[in-house]
């Protein structure tokens, strides 16, 4: 009994069929088999009460006019696929047909109502039951495909071997509970993915069960319990502040990139040292010019006035610029004055003459210093437009004075917090020496002395109290942009530094900086950290700017955005309320008004914040009490106060109502990381996760190939052919952002593509990055010595890590550009070729009236981007908080990768079915793209990755036994992998698991796990079902892992402190004699192995296969293996080949089937050996129990070791190895097929006669020693090649005795003489009453387990009325 190895140059393709033949075969199988099933339905049903067969005649018809059965159960995926179609079908038709959803949701929409949720799970039920009788009925064959009572037991087991036809009805109505059952699982299934990818909700009021749905489906949605429209305009906010922040960074670049060049000319001709104050010299130099302008004391001189306003040009959708699209009306602008010639000329002298500057650098960064003056110019109008007249006037009286100090903001000490006083950095002690000895200094000025102690003190307190203040405010109190101080020495300031002598010298005051005298303020900015450089300028200034800018704007759209919803609703209601419901708004004046659009009573709603006061400060971090605001839209209520004034709008929001989750989403978040628990998790759990997890991927340049090589495929499922238009390659390229030949040279359609959403959305880069702002690591040690803690380290490699971020970021970029580009040209040919015009209008896709233009079509292509390209904006608050958790590695991308799969799918739908009308004709544009994107979907997902594997299977003959071989001896991250199978010369097998290239895995591994189940159940005979279900457990545990699996780090802790040594994979990392020290050793080893950046353990292959000779310091690594250069090379893009080698890794298995059998013995002593009383039906439960599980270790073992044949390992080495661990008796039963089950020994034995005199009881073991004997005796003639563990029954169960007692007081009224004859012709084995009788050996299955061979043939002759001869 065994598998045949396969010879390498047998022909194998006649007995391999095609996983796509058989595929194929499957449909019109499953279709055949759907008339099978209900013929046979039909034939059982006639059959009843009459003694005839037609459900035989039935099968045999159908089997003969079904030329496609044997193909399609040929494979697994051909099985899968036929009962998928069997049932699937007529399934879907009546769970269609029975819910009437459908046709009820199109009707209530017209009607302008929503479905309620109790209407619609009594629909969703109504349509679990059709589709229960549907699947039931049309099941070709209800003992072929099984039941999930065939795996768990119980009521819908099916019975197998009876053909009578109530047996028949009974097997399929079991079936159709199951589907029923199964149909609202998957349901259930698909609302969840459904709420992963979606955005929208009604903005209605729900109650009850129907919020508490809500609730948990908010979780999984990307808005969380923000409505559509304002996770909208959120998203609109963030994309505006990112185009912001590039053009500040890219300036930061160049022009850091400009001083290094300037500092490496001068290096050539320098007589004097040329170090870092050089550099530092010429930024000052900079700084001073870019900040410059013919104001007092040379500021920038900001400029207001008013520009034209021009009216949207329909053909492009952004504002016209020829005198035509004029509206008439003027634009509040704010200009900043040029910088002065005569700075600029002498700047430039100073860079070229001196430092000996190329003059195109200077020209460049010029023209940076104009960039980024004009961005400041646009926020600053931003800001200006917002003002009522009055306000604007102290803005412009304002602006002036401090526009220097709003911008030129850039200090070490508020790096963590720029914003508002918390957590400074604690100053070098370099800084600090230097303070106390210039704060003694110009005490000493003023004939004061202060002793080192005070004036310690002193700086302690300047650089813990000082804060800077949030952006530009018009409030006289705090100056906009200038440090405060809450305690700063009275002796430094201007007006105080008269009053205080020796007796009040450690007075303090609270102040700004301008207070400071002349000779302290120097001092202390260079205490603080005071940057005198044009990029800190760049990018402090305009991030503080456009967060302040930003932050305006999106209040002020979420009032527009709502407006227009209650214009058009209003427009419907008042109308006649014909069409679908609009969607209602979701801010409102009142309740009353809140109740009217959204229903609900007033409980539902809250204010979200009052307008009263300063207390809108709750939400907006940029309230300003003094800074009055225009109504942004005419429909805006005006508020009145009670004198009958109007009253100043501080923020559009405040006084609002919404539903109360949104209401406080608006509520600002704390801190929640300042216990000292808190920081103690964060330091030793949360940053090393972090950390290990940017080594792994940022900081790991061979990631960087697989990186950009599986993003492929995100264009290529949405049927964009990667690279297939060079001209779009080329665009793509030229806008990255990483250094590189041709790089950042469209820098201005990369802030556009921010401002849509498309770009610097990384999944994986997005969530390292989270995770370390989380934990804000080393802040604590700054606070005591930042020259010691780890922000010194990490800022050294700064722009290495930054550098492998910008590469990282642009990998992504790369493929989400060149998929922006071809959706948005293939939406403009299908348009274009249906007759849309530019200019002209449409209802697009989603019902929504568009004009057809160059803006309509950059939306268009944005929003596919964003929805079916991984996009870690879209990732839900529940998902992303996961990252908080010690489990679990880049969680955000697997739930990314389900929710733009899906997406895709449901967008091609679309595309296919979408329908409109142009130039009085109706055209489906997009179906065309539907098809493609349809197509390149299944290509990338299953095409592709089976397509591969087949040919390779076809060129180098490889079996698919073999194939199912290699899954037994790969890593067990592999084993359900796509793997590309290969021979190498010298016959072995090798492959390539090309699921660590496949972006789409996660979609495509469960179903791949699922078919692999399948396939491993083909020798039971228990239906097709439970293998089904058994795949699915292992696929849900696929599908799980990145969510729960440890991470990085923790897993590393666990093997040192959980598992005492031992890694998952089964590696010792010490032994349990090794000295202490090796322990620690190993086990810091172990851990720095976790954070070790750039690959290295492929390097170290790497570095192996190029030296030249093999031996000692050759090519050898530490366990004999050899590495081979080209294959190491592949190994960068992902495509390393590993050879499958059974001859070492069966002694992993002989280790694994060891520790299983003792456990599996385990199983036994420890539930029966307590110590306290045991009863016989006990120990047989335990014994049955452990059996079971030896059954599973030892089936195992022969699969490994029929695998290992496949593989070519002969029996002569499989036993050796065995013998040699002391397994030889069980490698002769295990190479047989044969069961050995558990043997009590003699010890075990004694034990239970020891127990029971300990307690005075009867030995129990004594009693169940003979059913123990019968049961080893039925289990030794159990094979393992079909996973056929008996279902045993433990004859000491009460209910059996309790049955067997009261049919023999019934027969003999209570003669217990008689029990065991009177009962015996009217009962099966001891108690069992009405069983089931086998008509040919007249036993019932407990008789066949526990009677010995007389017994049995005594039981026949009592059921037969013969005698025993």
């Amino acid at each position: 009994m065994g598998i045949v190895p396969i010879n390498p140059d047998q022909d194998n393709t006649a007995q391999d069929t095609s996983w796509a033949l058989s595929m194929a075969a499957a449909v019109p199988s499953g279709i055949i088999k759907i008339g099978e099933g209900f013929a046979t339905l039909g034939a059982a049903l006639l059959d009843l009460g009459v003694d005839e067969d037609r459900v035989e005649a039935v099968e045999q018809y159908f089997a003969d006019i079904n030329p496609f059965d044997e193909l399609a159960a040929s494979t697994g995926i051909g099985k899968v696929t036929e009962l998928i179609v069997n049932i699937g079908v007529p399934g879907g038709l009546a769970f269609k047909a029975a819910s009437g959803l459908g046709k009820a949701t199109l009707k209530a929409k017209q009607a302008g109502k929503y479905l309620s949720t109790g209407e619609k799970a009594r629909r969703f039920g109504q349509g679990m039951l059709g589709a229960g009788i549907a699947e039931g009925a049309a099941v070709g064959d209800v003992e072929d495909a099984g039941t999930f009572g065939d795996f768990l037991g119980g009521p819908t087991k099916v019975k197998r071997g009876e053909n009578d036809p109530a047996t028949e009805l009974m097997n399929r109505l079991k079936f159709g509970v199951e589907g029923m059952a199964f149909t609202g699982a998957f349901g259930a299934a698909g609302k969840l993915v459904s709420n992963m990818r979606a955005v929208r909700g009604t903005n209605k009021a729900k109650r009850g069960l129907e919020k508490g749905i809500d609730k948990l489906d908010s979780w999984f949605r990307a808005n969380g319990l923000l409505t559509q429209e304002g996770f909208d305009v959120k998203m609109k906010r963030i994309g505006r502040e990112s185009a912001d922040t590039n053009v500040g960074e890219r300036a930061m670049v160049e022009i850091d990139n400009i001083a290094d060049r300037i500092v490496k000319s001068y290096r050539k001709v320098a007589t004097d040292k040329v170090d870092g104050t050089t550099r530092n010299k010429i930024l000052e130099e900079m700084n001073n010019v870019l900040m410059s302008g013919t104001a007092k004391n040379g500021k920038l001189r900001p400029l207001f006035g008013k520009v034209n306003e021009y009216a949207i040009d329909p053909k492009t959708g952004r504002p016209g610029t020829t005198a035509k699209f004029k509206t008439g009306k003027e634009l509040y602008n704010v200009e900043i004055e040029s910088i002065p010639v005569a700075k600029k000329e002498a700047l430039r002298k100073l860079l070229v003459n001196k430092y000996k500057a190329d003059p195109k650098d200077i020209e460049v960064m010029f023209n940076q210093f104009d960039k980024i003056r004009g961005k400041w110019s646009e926020l600053f109008t931003g800001m200006g437009r917002r003002f009522t007249p009055e306000s604007l006037k102290q803005f412009e009286t304002m602006l002036p004075k401090y526009i220097n100090d709003v911008l030129d903001r850039g200090y070490e000490t508020f790096r963590n917090n720029p914003i508002v006083l918390a957590d400074n950095i604690r100053p070098t002690k370099t800084l600090i020496t230097e303070a106390i000895k210039e704060f003694k200094d110009i005490a000493a000025q003023k004939g004061l002395k202060l002793n080192d102690d005070l004036a310690r003190d002193m700086v302690d307190d300047v650089w813990k109290g000082a804060s800077m203040p949030k952006g530009f405010t018009l409030g006289k109190t705090t100056a906009p942009g200038q440090v405060r101080f809450q305690n700063v020495p009275a002796f430094m300031t201007k007006s105080l530094a008269d009053k205080i002598d020796q007796k009040t010298i450690a007075d303090r005051a609270t102040t700004n900086i301008e207070e400071l005298s002349g000779v302290a303020k120097p001092v202390i900015q260079k205490l603080l950290g005071k940057a005198k450089n044009p990029m800190s300028s760049i990018v402090e200034g305009t991030n503080n700017l456009s967060m302040q800018v930003r932050s305006g704007q999106f209040y002020d759209d979420l009032i527009l955005t709502n407006n227009k919803l209650k214009r058009e609703y209003d427009a419907w209601a008042n109308g006649g309320r014909v069409g679908p419901e609009p969607r209602i708004p979701f801010l409102y004046n009142n309740t009353k008004e809140a109740i009217k659009y959204a229903g609900g009573t007033g409980d539902d709603f809250k204010q979200i914040i009052s307008p009263e006061g300063d207390a809108a400060r709750e939400i907006d971090r940029w309230f300003d009490p003094k800074a009055a605001l225009k109504n942004i839209d005419e429909d805006s209520v005006v508020r009145m106060s009670a004198k009958g004034e109007i009253e100043d709008i501080l923020n559009p929001i405040a006084g609002k109502f919404a539903l109360k989750d949104y209401a406080e989403a608006f509520a600002k978040s704390q801190n929640s990381s300042k216990s000292f628990p808190q920081q103690i998790y964060n330091s030793l759990i949360l940053y090393p996760k972090g950390l290990s997890q940017m080594s792994k991927t940022i900081l790991a340049p061979f990631t960087h190939a697989r990186n950009f090589i599986s993003a492929t495929a995100f264009a290529a499922a949405n049927g964009i052919l990667p690279f297939g238009n060079t001209k779009d390659v080329k665009a793509a390229w030229n806008a990255l952002q990483a250094f590189g030949p041709g790089t950042r040279t469209s820098n201005e359609f990369y802030q556009e593509l921010l401002e849509l959403g498309v770009v610097n959305s990384n999944v994986q880069l997005k969530q390292v990055a989270d995770l370390l702002e989380d934990v804000d690591f080393g802040s604590t040690l700054n606070k005591l010595n930042s020259d010691w803690g780890l922000n010194r380290f990490i800022k050294g490699l700064k722009k290495i890590k930054r550098g492998a971020e910008d590469y990282y970021t642009a990998e992504d970029d790369f493929w989400k550009i060149f998929t922006f580009l071809g959706e948005k040209s293939r939406l403009a040919k299908a348009y274009d070729k249906a007759g849309l015009k530019l200019g002209q209008e449409f209802v697009d896709m989603n019902g929504a009236k568009q004009i057809f233009n160059d803006a309509y079509l950059k939306r268009e292509a944005a929003n596919l981007v964003k929805n079916n390209v991984p996009n870690y904006a879209f990732v839900s608050d529940f998902i992303k908080g996961l990252r908080k958790f010690p489990v679990g590695n880049f969680v955000a991308f697997p739930s990314e990768i389900i929710r733009t799969s899906a997406n895709i799918v449901d967008t091609a739908l679309k595309e296919i079915n979408y329908s409109t009308i142009i130039n009085g004709k109706t055209v489906n544009p997009l179906r065309g793209r539907g098809i493609q994107r349809l197509t390149g979907m299944a290509l990338t997902t299953a095409a592709l990755p089976l397509g591969t594997v087949a040919a390779a299977q076809a060129i180098y003959n490889v079996a698919d036994e073999e194939i199912d071989a290699m899954r037994r001896y790969v890593a067990d991250w592999s084993k359900n992998s796509v793997l590309i199978p290969f021979r190498n010369d010298d016959g072995k097998l090798s492959y390539i698991d090309f699921s660590h290239l496949n972006a789409y895995d996660t979609v495509t591994r469960p179903i791949q796990t699922v078919l692999n189940a399948v396939n491993q159940g083909r020798a039971d005979e228990d239906g097709l079902v439970d293998d089904f279900i058994l795949g699915m457990i292992d696929s849900t545990k696929e599908l799980g892992s990145p969510f729960i699996s440890e991470s990085i780090w923790t897993a590393g802790l666990a093997d040192i402190f959980v598992r005492g040594g031992l890694t998952r994979e089964g590696r010792r990392l010490w032994n349990p004699q090794d000295a202490a020290g090796t322990k620690i050793y190993n086990s810091l080893g172990h851990l720095v192995e976790t954070q070790a950046p750039l690959n290295w353990k492929q390097l170290t292959r790497l570095g192996l296969s190029m030296k030249p000779v093999v031996g000692i310091d050759g090519k050898f690594d530490e366990r004999g293996n050899t590495y081979d250069l080209g294959n190491e090379l592949l190994g960068i893009a992902g495509l390393r080949r590993v050879t499958i080698d059974p001859e070492k890794s069966f002694n992993y298995k002989i280790t694994e089937y060891k520790k299983g059998i003792r456990d599996s013995r385990n199983l036994f002593t420890s539930a029966t050996l307590k110590g306290g009383e045991i009863t016989p039906e006990q120990i047989v439960d335990a014994y049955v129990n452990a059996n079971r599980a030896l059954y599973g270790v030892n089936r195992n073992m022969y699969l490994d070791m029929e695998a290992a044949k496949v593989l070519g390992m002969s029996d002569d080495s499989l036993a050796q190895d065995m013998t040699g661990r002391g397994e030889r008796r069980a490698f002769g039963f295990i190479n047989q097929g044969r069961f050995r089950p558990l043997s009590i020994s003699r010890d075990v034995i004694g034990l239970f006669q020891k127990n029971a005199e300990k307690l005075g009881t009867a030995n129990p073991y004594e009693q169940a020693a003979g059913v123990i004997g019968r049961i080893r005796e039925v289990l030794s003639e159990t094979p393992l090649d079909g996973d056929l563990f008996p279902n045993i029954t433990n004859p000491f169960s009460v209910s059996i005795m309790d049955d067997a007692v009261a049919q023999a007081n019934q027969i003999i009224g209570n003669n217990p003489t008689n029990v065991a004859l009177a009962a015996a012709p009217t009962t099966g084995f001891i108690g069992q009453g009405n069983v089931n009788i086998d008509p040919i050996t007249k036993l019932t299955t407990a008789e066949e387990i526990y009677l010995d061979p007389t017994e049995k043939v005594v039981r026949r002759n009592q059921r037969t009325n013969t005698r025993l001869t």
